[in-house]
């Protein structure tokens, strides 16, 4: 079911003035998360949710123009859903390193929200470590064995890292861009509200209609009204 454009409006405001990561959480919610536990996903399946928000309110194709980092070359491209939603997450998983095997979990934005040091951040990724036989706290395990959790994260959750692998038609470079859905919905929700707030505006100070009436004439026929109006640029 397509989102009305008064519920897209309800949740650029919702989301509007927040930080990159709260507002990421709060389009989550809009998406179909729980609030009071949106904040422990895994950022994979908090991401998801952002997948159904933006399928909601603006279908399953995703036009895209990447610029070519060998050639500066602009691409234009169409992704789907499909190209978007890698695997699913792997809620804990192990990983063995110096004879140390470290069982983890994928990162929440809680965990980005509270923690501020790349190390804090992996140790607390932790479930629980073990040199043979013996529990290691994780604040003691070495460098070189959390050190090996970034790549274990990134194959445990992919949805939190997207990658969208590319070539430039002109210089043959290939490339693997980074797509991040929060990013992506946040630009066209944006624009999209500047819009219909705009159309609101209009059709307000030109024939006194309230925004439930702007937004009950469909927008064909919208234009048509700003353009009678004199608004259209």
């Amino acid at each position: 079911m397509m989102f009305t454009e008064a519920s897209l409006l309800d949740v650029w405001e919702a989301a509007h003035g927040l930080g990159a990561l709260r507002r990421a959480l709060a389009l989550a919610v809009a998406g179909g998360a729980e609030p009071a536990e949106v904040g422990d996903l895994a950022v994979g399946r908090r991401d998801e949710f952002l997948l159904a928000l933006r399928e909601r309110c603006f279908g399953t194709a995703f036009p895209c123009l990447v610029s070519c980092p060998s050639c500066g070359e602009e691409l234009e491209l169409e992704l789907s859903s499909r190209d978007l939603r890698p695997s699913q997450v792997d809620a804990c998983a192990v990983v063995a390193v110096d004879g140390y095997e470290v069982e983890f979990r994928a990162v929440t934005s809680r965990d980005l929200l509270e923690v501020h040091s790349r190390r804090t951040l992996l140790e607390r990724c932790v479930v629980t470590a073990r040199l043979g036989d013996q529990e290691v706290e994780r604040s003691e395990l070495p460098d070189a064995v959390l050190g090996a959790l970034p790549d274990a994260l990134a194959a445990g959750d992919p949805q939190a890292d997207v990658r969208i692998d590319l070539d430039c038609a002109v210089c043959g470079h290939r490339w693997a861009s980074p797509f991040d859905i929060a990013v992506y919905l946040w630009t066209e929700l944006e624009a999209c509200a500047r819009r219909l707030l705009y159309d609101v505006h209009a059709l307000a100070l030109a024939y006194g209609w309230s925004e439930a009436e702007v937004l009950a004439v469909s927008p064909g026929r919208r234009r048509r009204y700003l353009e009678l109006a004199g608004t259209m640029a």
